[in-house]
């Protein structure tokens, strides 16, 4: 999972520096950028060729039908564009395979732009292009990668917070029950006396 000297701080850097057109991407228009040809492009970077018939149309449904998620797969073709991942052909697997599903869960809790302006999203989406990937930061053991990693997993915590927020729920319908039950008892009780 190591690679060549993988300075996380210096890909969080390049993302904050990531144009507003791609992180704020709503729909396909003549001026903006297009998902799928970012994605080709990174391809390309790695060493690879044109993208298979069904990866491209899995891009193309995607930038048309999930444009939230087109933005963040357009975020992350801006990572791995850094001269780091230049001719390293033997991610382009990791790669498509983020493509397809890499983004997905993110897209339906978060929004890509909060993840340019937000230092601790930054490192988010570097350590999941990092992980989708097999690449773990300089000097990281796969320890602490996957530790940092659960900290900063937003798909995670929002998961977190409703189980959390159900718990509470199912502990109010509990505690009512109960007093219910109660009050049922002690009026039975007074009625039978």
């Amino acid at each position: 999972m190591a690679g060549p000297d993988i300075d996380i701080h210096q890909l969080m850097r390049r993302l904050a520096q990531c144009p507003p057109d791609i992180y704020d991407f709503s729909s396909l228009d003549s001026t903006g950028p297009v998902p799928l040809a970012l994605a080709q492009d990174v391809i390309f970077h790695l060493g690879g060729g044109a993208l298979e018939k069904k990866d491209r149309n899995h891009l193309i449904q995607l930038q048309t039908k999930r444009p939230t998620e087109a933005a963040f797969l357009m975020l992350g073709c801006y990572v791995l564009s850094h001269p780091i991942f230049l001719r390293r052909s033997e991610l382009i697997p990791g790669c498509i395979s983020l493509f397809q599903t890499g983004f997905s869960e993110l897209a339906d809790v978060s929004r890509a732009r909060d993840f340019v302006l937000n230092t601790e999203r930054r490192e988010e989406l570097v350590r999941l292009c990092l992980r989708s990937l097999a690449i773990r930061p300089s000097g990281e053991s796969k320890e602490s990668f996957k530790n940092r990693w659960e900290s900063l997993d937003s798909v995670r915590r929002v998961e977190l917070m409703q189980k959390a927020a159900q718990l509470r729920k199912r502990q109010e319908e509990l505690r009512k029950a109960m007093e219910e039950k109660a009050a049922r008892e002690a009026a039975s009780k007074w009625s039978r006396e």
